[in-house]
């Protein structure tokens, strides 16, 4: 059989240590199936063969995005953004324009403010000059806090007398009144329940364009990050996208671990599933963000008695571990501040995972602050360390500022693969840009996007790009169980791939933020550029 697709003329890296590098690719079928020399590879066309000549650049196998909520990237492409934004008039502005823009009975939603950006403390009666009617609610750039006014407060029937929820916060006055600020989901949910939804049909086009987007970004593949209060739908509108031929893009699909128990029931287990969508591991959470300063760290907070908030406690995460065993589910757990990554690590270091037998490792997400020893211990028990560069960009004077000393231990991405921990490289946006290239940029300079720190910070953790394009390729893979199927550009497997307008091996570190994506194939087909 002719090939339908073959790439030539390229400087292919394809993470194949049996042929790191080669000049073509022939693919049919959605596979590829061959790889080498340009003379060899055309040699294989037929009259309808479509040969592209990639004149010289670029080509690594497709990127996969191992933590995104992409449902809550689509949705929040449709709001108010306020995301990198240190202008605080910029930011009133843009809360006006979105409130004069909306209709009687609905919400102003929006997303992405940072308060280290601002002189100002985010409350609900700077919101109230600006909405005292229209109910308004903000996330944070890291999602695990809201800024709401007061009518939002009024809708939720949010006042004084109203207790802190579980492993959550309630900001407040001196007269206990609150200010407009909730921490954690428990709370961020006591408004949230009042914000109308989004119908199915709805959603589904905003998913599509999104999907479209990722291709630009050389996106391929994903692992959905699922959580309770959104998974169901989710994974309902990927279904339907799937059944009518339009799911172009591999989802590797979290459950929520609230829903252990009825998968256990239904027989249900990791893979289950097609070459677009599958399950893949059960998602937990630890302990709250870095921004919000509610990690859960060993000793406290620069300056302060806080030591951060428990979002699932060292023996409710042990109960968790002997389900999901029980299931056959490996867990994905949040952890972020040292002591919750110690307290995930003691867990699972129970519940080791036989990855020859074929088991999906355990993950650790975010891993931000780690101590050595338990770098260590992850490494010796297999577990993943699912981390996101890109956090680096827009955390590190924070991480300065409330860590102090304790950053060298901070996004430790080298010492990890020293450790002997595998990274798998994500987003998570919404939180971050769905684009690979900050993290990328980061992860090789331990720069921000105006190259600061100069000299990189803690700049003895930087990876080589091979590294990097590892932990965008097959570590993913790996650890979605899928390495024998994609993460390299190896005949057999998925034709999944990226150009790039720059050789990212070649330029100057400085000029990755500027690199764009050429073209992006998906299962055979040019789905961008080209």
């Amino acid at each position: 059989m002719n090939p339908n697709l073959i790439l030539h003329n390229a400087r292919i890296y394809t993470v194949d240590p049996a042929q790191p590098w080669a000049e073509a690719v022939a693919c049919a079928n959605g596979r590829i199936v061959a790889v080498g020399r340009n003379a060899d590879v055309l040699n294989l066309a037929g009259p309808q063969t479509q040969a592209i000549d990639l004149q010289g650049r670029l080509l690594v196998p497709g990127f996969t995005d191992s933590h995104v909520h992409f449902l809550q990237v689509a949705i929040r492409r449709q709001q108010v953004s306020l995301y990198g934004e240190s202008d605080f008039d910029e930011v009133r502005r843009r809360i006006r324009a979105a409130v004069e823009q909306t209709g009687p009975g609905m919400w102003v939603q929006g997303w992405g403010w940072d308060d280290n950006l601002w002189d100002v403390t985010p409350t609900a009666a700077l919101l109230d000059e600006l909405a005292p009617h229209t109910p308004v609610i903000l996330y944070r750039l890291d999602m695990h806090s809201v800024w709401v006014n007061s009518a939002a407060m009024r809708q939720a029937n949010l006042t004084a007398a109203t207790p802190d929820p579980p492993e959550s916060k309630i900001d407040r006055d001196d007269a206990g009144q609150p200010t407009g600020l909730l921490r954690e989901w428990n709370a961020i949910a006591l408004v949230e329940q009042h914000v109308p939804g989004f119908s199915d049909d709805i959603l589904r086009p905003w998913l599509q364009e999104t999907i479209g987007v990722a291709h630009s970004l050389g996106l391929t593949s994903i692992h959905d990050q699922r959580v309770e209060r959104e998974g169901r739908r989710s994974f309902r509108l990927w279904q339907s996208l799937e059944r009518s031929g339009e799911l172009k893009l591999r989802v590797h699909m979290h459950i929520a671990a609230d829903y252990l128990a009825e998968a256990a029931t239904l027989g249900l287990r990791p893979g289950f599933g097609s070459e677009r969508l599958w399950l893949g591991h059960a998602k937990a959470f630890a302990d709250g963000s870095l921004g919000s300063e509610t990690a859960r760290m060993l000793e406290p907070y620069e300056g302060s008695a806080n030591t951060g908030l428990t979002v699932t406690s060292a023996d409710e995460l042990w109960e968790l571990a002997v389900q999901a065993d029980k299931a056959g589910f490996p867990l994905s757990i949040h952890a972020i501040g040292d002591r919750a990554v110690r307290e995930v690590t003691d867990v699972l270091s129970e519940f080791p995972r036989d990855t020859a037998a074929g088991q999906l490792p355990h993950r650790i997400e975010h891993v931000q602050i780690i101590q050595p020893d338990d770098m260590r211990r992850m490494g010796e028990r297999g577990i993943v360390a699912s981390v996101q560069p890109v956090h680096l960009v827009f955390d590190w004077r924070t991480a300065n500022r409330v860590w102090g000393q304790r950053t060298q231990y901070t996004y430790a991405f080298r010492s990890l693969l020293d450790a002997g921990v595998a990274l798998a490289f994500g987003s998570d946006a919404p939180v971050a840009p769905l684009d690979p290239m900050p993290g990328i940029h980061a992860a090789a300079t331990r720069q921000d996007e105006r190259d600061q720190p100069a000299g990189g910070w803690h700049p003895a953790e930087r990876l080589t790009m091979a590294e990097i394009i590892h932990g965008y390729t097959l570590a993913p893979a790996q650890l979605s169980g899928h390495a024998h199927l994609q993460g390299s550009i190896t005949p057999g497997k998925w034709a999944d791939m990226i150009s790039f307008d720059r050789n990212l091996f070649e330029i100057d570190p400085a000029e990755i933020k500027e690199t764009k994506v050429a073209m992006t194939v998906f299962d055979g087909e040019v789905v961008f550029g080209g």
